[in-house]
């Protein structure tokens, strides 16, 4: 059964991101790509796959131990990093399966572990200005990193700080992270310890701040082709990844004074004509939406009439007559065809429904699109929020070509 909800996920525009980043870096430079949050809602272990058969990243960068988990149970074996917290008590399975972690403790919390039979690399995170997690002093980095040296099981691999302000390129606040940055890597390299990987630049400061590249840098959003802020160099030209597509499931006339959805917070000033999408807010698409977001059908804008439903919406398409049961509906990126494949989408076997997408959509790269960024500012949020919530229900039908 196919409902007619589904999100493309254009995996070779992903590598090719990536690429694209790692060409304006200094030669050397690693890159870590993060796949956390089911990578930023596009699916971890096919992102993860594909990240690892194009060689196009050093690391991969997961909030949680259970998320590195899962992509060491699919077989991927590149480098992980957990970037968030985790409990000591879960360092020998980290250890077990070669997952390096984020240690934001005291030297007293190391005293939980017990002796690793597998050395686990550990990387220090400094507080310079985030406020979230991360080592507050010089002398707090010191102990800690002493305390890991003296330790044949745990190895201290890298130093990193995360920027807060990173996408507001003229403010004060990434320079004065960086420089408490390196106020702790001078104290470790004057004691001998000092790591072999440092880093601190996320997409932000990876294209704009030279003085963030150290070793590595960690590519969030710019990998899946979004911009961190307006002043994203044009010159790069990053491809979208996702694009998020409906279905409409009925079309009917409403009259003046009719009423569209919960709560009747749209109502009708003259006759209108009205298609039902099967997408709603169960599947990642906003609430705030309602009354003032739009899709595209036919290659026309169709404005969001009502509340947002829990698994519908509504769109006026008044001034598209042309609109029928089942034609596709772009909630954000390359515009769908007109019509699905003449209604046979729904009747073919999911192999058949996945080879035709791809090869439609393949094709679709030069199409116009539906901005998702213009989307969350109308929702009051960020593209990377609007990415992370396209819930399970939501098929991903990976592209590559």
């Amino acid at each position: 059964m196919f409902r007619g909800t589904f999100a493309v996920i254009d995996l070779s525009a992903l590598v090719n991101n990536v690429k694209k980043i790692q060409s304006v870096l200094p030669q050397g430079t690693k890159i870590l790509v993060a796949v956390k949050a089911n990578a930023y809602g596009h699916g971890d272990i096919a992102v993860a796959k594909a990240i690892e058969k194009s060689g196009s990243a050093h690391m991969l960068g997961l909030a949680s131990l259970e998320e590195a988990l899962r992509l060491r149970e699919a077989g991927v074996r590149i480098p992980l990093l957990v970037l968030g917290y985790v409990d000591p008590l879960s360092f020998p399975v980290a250890s077990q399966h070669q997952i390096e972690l984020t240690f934001t403790g005291s030297s007293e919390d190391l005293l939980q572990v017990s002796q690793l039979s597998t050395p686990l690399q550990l990387h220090l995170k400094v507080d310079t200005g985030m406020g979230r997690l991360g080592l507050r002093s010089v002398s707090d980095v010191l102990k800690v990193a002493e305390s890991i040296h003296q330790r044949p099981d745990l190895h201290l691999q890298g130093l990193f700080t995360h920027l807060a302000k990173a996408d507001s390129p003229e403010d004060g606040h990434t320079s004065a992270q960086l420089r408490r940055f390196e106020e702790a890597c001078s104290a470790l390299a004057a004691r001998g310890l000092l790591p072999p990987l440092l880093h601190a630049a996320n997409t932000a400061a990876a294209l704009q701040r030279q003085d963030a590249f150290y070793h590595m840098v960690r590519i969030g959003i710019g990998a899946y082709g979004y911009a961190p802020n307006a002043d994203w160099p044009p010159s790069l030209s990053l491809q979208r990844v996702m694009h998020l597509y409906s279905t409409i499931t009925r079309i009917a006339w409403l009259k003046a004074g009719d009423s569209v959805s919960y709560g009747a917070t749209f109502v009708a000033k003259q006759d209108c004509r009205v298609a039902t999408v099967c997408i709603g807010y169960a599947d990642g698409y906003p609430r705030s939406l309602s009354n003032r977001g739009f899709a595209m059908v036919r290659g026309r804008k169709a404005p969001l009439l009502g509340r947002v439903c829990m698994d519908q919406l509504m769109l006026d398409v008044t001034h598209i007559p042309e609109a029928e049961l089942g034609d596709p509906v772009t909630l954000f990126g390359h515009l769908a065809p007109d019509i699905w494949n003449g209604g046979a989408l729904f009747k073919q076997r999911p192999e058949e429904r996945e080879r035709w997408i791809g090869e439609t959509f393949s094709a679709a790269s030069n199409r116009a699109e539906m901005p998702l960024d213009t989307l969350s500012r109308l929702a009051g949020t960020i593209s990377y929020e609007m990415l992370t919530s396209i819930s399970n229900r939501v098929p991903r039908i990976e592209i590559s070509f």
